[in-house]
């Protein structure tokens, strides 16, 4: 489970921190052309791992996981090689599909090993894995692209990627679940709707709009009404699981716009260096180890207090910065923001994928993940389309549209707390009252 967290967490901070470096490489290209190196990948994870619970049923979730790792550093080759714009995103997509095999796996192999009643405190752990890979990131990945160039920040994933494909045999036993028909039309349906929502936010191809919309309507439908669903109508009647689903929604789409939207200030508008951005990127994320004493609490009280306050802490950093940030750089109010933005991200991340997935039976755990996991990587992608088409044109350095970008991260965190005060109490929780 930690070789997944740190993998995809390297590659988007490294992603972030590279992107003005990116945007100077390619001058001719728009910002919101570039920033389908990010929206395309993880609109590739959302559509792929529709598909992926019920393939790793037919072949193995180990194997799954294997062929994922191994076919990431393939294409992280490519993309660090890619002559143009156009390789590069091609390259970016096919990594998130990649993505998409290990994504989905990782939990699945990992979480029956623990008992429910310490499974808060193993995401918390896995929240610390993020972490870590969170500091590595921006510093080593500001460090890398500073003395060398951007390409290197892609690069950053390949080595724990090969440790991983080479350790999992060793450790994991193979599993599958029930195999089933697989929905191909389906598919389709739902990965085309989340392809064509992106176009409509990030290149405000409005008439789109309504297209859309029938997709990801028809996929519902498709959902509901077919006998073999790629997503089953089992995993929503479980009223933690959804809950959770959409409080991981929330925070999700606001991560991923505060990861793009921070190093675009600092370089922007108060003109620091990649690897300063790199530097103040890493601050939250230490903070983040505090997951662990989340997940404790978690396993002995419920996951309710904990998401609703830690939402509510990461809306306050981030309306800190909203009130203090202007154009004369101020570190006290930076740091002050990113240590109480930090804390609450913390508490909201990886604990709030075991809110969701700790009260599903072990045989929906595959397919639960793989439908949580679709659901966060494609708001990740549209969160950074949002901001970067609240932004703007590649040259803004306007504080107004950094108020705004932020005013959207906060709302999502502010949205995630309320949405968990409806989570319902577990047995523990129950028995306590």
């Amino acid at each position: 489970m930690a070789s997944m967290s740190y993998v995809l967490i390297l590659d988007a901070l490294a992603i972030a921190v590279a992107f003005p470096e990116i945007e100077g490489a390619f001058p001719s290209a728009a910002r919101t052309t570039l920033a389908w190196i990010t929206t395309g990948f993880t609109i590739a994870i959302a559509a792929v791992m529709l598909l992926v619970g019920q393939l790793a049923d037919r072949i193995g979730w180990r194997r799954t996981f294997v062929i994922g790792m191994m076919t990431f550093v393939c294409f992280a080759l490519v993309a660090a090689g890619a002559p143009n714009v156009g390789v590069l995103i091609a390259a970016r997509v096919l990594q998130g599909a990649s993505a998409a095999l290990f994504t989905v796996t990782a939990f699945p192999l990992a979480l029956p090993a623990f008992p429910l009643n310490r499974r808060g405190t193993a995401m918390g752990w896995i929240g610390v894995g993020g972490a870590t890979a969170a500091l590595l990131g921006p510093v080593v990945g500001g460090t890398l692209i500073t003395l060398t160039s951007w390409r290197a920040g892609l690069l950053l994933p390949i080595p724990l990627c090969v440790l991983a494909a080479v350790v999992a045999p060793r450790v994991l036993d193979e599993r599958r679940g029930d195999t089933r028909p697989i929905d191909l039309f389906g598919f389709l349906l739902g990965g085309s709707g989340a392809a064509t929502l992106a176009l409509v936010i990030l290149q405000r191809w409005w008439l789109l709009s309504p297209a859309a919309v029938l997709l990801l309507l028809g996929f519902g439908l498709r959902i509901a009404r077919h006998r073999h669903p790629l997503v089953s109508p089992e995993l929503f009647s479980d009223r933690r699981y959804l809950w959770a689903s959409i409080s991981q929604i929330a925070t999700q789409m606001s991560i991923f716009a505060w990861f793009f939207s921070m190093p675009l200030f600092l370089a922007n508008v108060w003109g620091w260096s990649t690897f300063a951005s790199g530097v103040v990127m890493a601050v939250p994320m230490l903070l983040s180890f505090n997951s662990v004493l989340a997940g404790r609490y978690a396993d002995r009280h419920g996951y309710r207090t904990v998401l609703v306050t830690g939402g509510l802490i990461a809306a306050s950093g981030l309306g800190w910065w909203i009130i203090a940030l202007n154009r004369q750089p101020s570190s006290f109010a930076l740091v002050l923001g990113l240590i109480v933005f930090g804390w609450g991200a913390g508490q909201v991340g990886v604990i709030g994928m075991g809110a969701a997935l700790n009260s599903l039976d072990d045989r929906l755990l595959a397919e639960g993940n793989a439908a949580l996991q679709t659901n966060r990587r494609l708001v990740q992608g549209l969160g950074a389309a949002t901001v970067l088409a609240i932004l703007g044109n590649r040259d803004t350095s306007s504080l107004a549209a950094f108020r705004w970008a932020w005013t959207f991260a906060a709302a999502g965190y502010f949205v995630s707390a309320i949405v968990m005060w409806w989570y319902p109490p577990d047995r523990r929780e129950q028995l306590e009252v």
